[in-house]
């Protein structure tokens, strides 16, 4: 896809994701939260509908149209469309419901099977995070930009990421290991592609996640990365 196109795209995804937080936090604020449970098991609430109708209806307004593929959409996924919207519209919903502030609104443009575009929304610190193929990662606060790397993995301290909510006996296996190889290691529960985004701006070294997880989880903290 043409780069310039990404990039443009890259900027009507960030106003759709503005409005997108603005309706979950103002879910998130109020006293209560209402779940129900869907047939997974997995917790739902109503900011995880009004977040997936906003997206959905920006995605679908845009001059370029590209299927939407989203965690609560109704539309299954198709290897034959080579082009299309990964959505997310409330990754860490049981951080939601905590009030831990750990969740986040995920958008990514998959081409090909690989993240072109991914960014990632964080409504209660007001981040963005913003990964476009080529160009490189950004973080966006309070209308500043600052391009994001990883850093070099030190020998001596190993920096772990792992979810708040869903560790495995591997994920836990592996940081025994770990502690074998490294003199030290800091471990830094967190929810949502927080945790991605934590590795893409060198404050974390690993994300550990060894057991499954669905593609609308990674795929645009994956751009980012």
């Amino acid at each position: 896809m043409d780069k310039l196109l990404v990039e443009d795209l890259s900027i009507q995804i960030i106003e759709i994701i503005k409005k997108a937080s603005d309706s979950v936090m103002e879910i998130y604020l109020r006293k209560e939260i209402i779940q129900k449970t869907k047939e997974d098991g997995s917790p739902l609430t109503e900011a995880d509908l009004t977040s997936h109708k906003v997206i959905s209806e920006g995605l679908n307004f845009l001059p370029q149209r590209f299927p939407v593929l989203s965690e609560e959409g109704n539309r299954r996924f198709n290897e034959k469309i080579k082009v299309f919207w990964l959505v997310d519209p409330l990754d860490g919903t049981k951080e939601f419901i905590k009030k831990t502030g750990e969740f986040t609104i995920n958008i990514a443009l998959i081409e090909g099977g690989k993240p072109i575009l991914g960014i990632v929304s964080s409504p209660v610190t007001g981040e963005l995070f913003i990964g476009i193929l080529g160009k490189g990662a950004y973080r966006i606060k309070k209308g500043v930009s600052k391009r994001i790397s990883t850093k070099n993995l030190r020998k001596d301290i190993l920096r772990i990421t792992l979810s708040r909510s869903h560790q495995s006996i591997k994920d836990k296996n592996f940081i025994k290991l770990a502690d074998k190889k490294f003199k030290e290691i800091k471990i830094t529960p967190a929810g949502s592609s927080l945790k991605l985004c934590r590795v893409a701006e060198g404050r974390a070294d690993i994300y550990c996640r060894l057991g499954p997880t669905f593609q609308w989880d990674i795929a645009s903290g994956h751009a980012v990365l």
